[in-house]
């Protein structure tokens, strides 16, 4: 399990980034599924000037757990807030698809959040945020995922080294995106790159006056993989999990077809 160290200050990250020439700024769009005035997002974009110009484009209300959805069969309405900053009534997806799209700009990086809750685990396949970063590899632009579950401090304070360490490392990719878990607590021991864990949680139904209101137990004990971003943002450590952007396994298919060739 990799340790990542901290940076020196001195050192510049926009001259690491593959898109990017060197000793230019990026452009960066920045998107959520909390909402384009949520807490999270208005940090991320203090946090994300020094390297470059910063346009919201987010939805107008909380849209989690929307995944990757898009809307169909009717419009979406957008509007510019203020300079760089724009509202829409649709899904994070649709937020990223229209700015990628219709926008006159090249943006070099799609960064979603920050999102206040975790999005870990198979958490991913329904997050809005996580489905934004997605959204942004169809459109063949880099793109990392950020959330925590309490503490946005922790964002503030250690963001720039986790940044910085991803810039450095040239491990933005128009293949995967890079999840990022802060911790729970006050603490920061340091960032690790993570595995996927999936829980085993147990889910129930409450019958209430509205309908069925869904629940659920979830599993807290993660020391069967100790090297997964469940168990490290439990014990300190900021998470980052790589994440393919297609539902395809090569590995299954050639196990299946070689069984099927026999």
């Amino acid at each position: 399990m990799k340790c990542i160290l901290k940076l020196a200050d001195n050192e510049y990250p926009y001259t690491y980034i593959n898109h990017v020439r060197k000793e230019q700024e990026m452009n960066i769009l920045l998107t959520n599924d909390d909402g384009y005035n949520s807490q999270g997002i208005l940090l991320l974009k203090e946090l994300l000037e020094p390297y470059g110009t910063v346009v919201i484009c987010a939805p107008s209300g909380p849209m989690s757990a929307k995944s990757v959805s898009i809307t169909l069969g009717k419009g979406i309405k957008v509007e510019k807030v203020e300079k760089n900053v724009y509202k829409c009534d649709g899904t994070p997806a649709d937020c990223v698809s229209f700015a990628l799209n219709t926008m006159n700009e090249k943006f070099d990086l799609v960064v979603s959040g920050c999102n206040h809750g975790f999005n870990i685990s198979y958490d991913t396949m329904y997050s809005g945020t996580i489905g934004a970063a997605l959204e942004a590899l169809r459109n063949h632009t880099p793109s990392i995922a950020v959330s925590v579950e309490h503490n946005f401090e922790l964002v503030r304070n250690h963001f720039k080294e986790v940044f910085h360490y991803i810039l450095k490392e040239k491990l933005l990719s128009e293949e995967y995106l890079l999840n990022i878990n802060f911790p729970l607590g006050d603490e920061v021991k340091g960032m690790k790159i993570a595995t996927l864990y999936y829980r085993n949680d147990q889910y129930y139904f409450i019958k209430k006056e509205d309908g069925y209101w869904a629940y659920r137990n979830t599993q807290t004990d993660f020391s069967d993989d100790k090297e997964s971003d469940c168990y490290l943002v439990n014990h300190g450590y900021i998470s980052i999990t790589p994440l393919n952007k297609t539902y395809f396994s090569h590995e299954i298919y050639q196990k299946i077809n070689n069984k099927n060739e026999k």
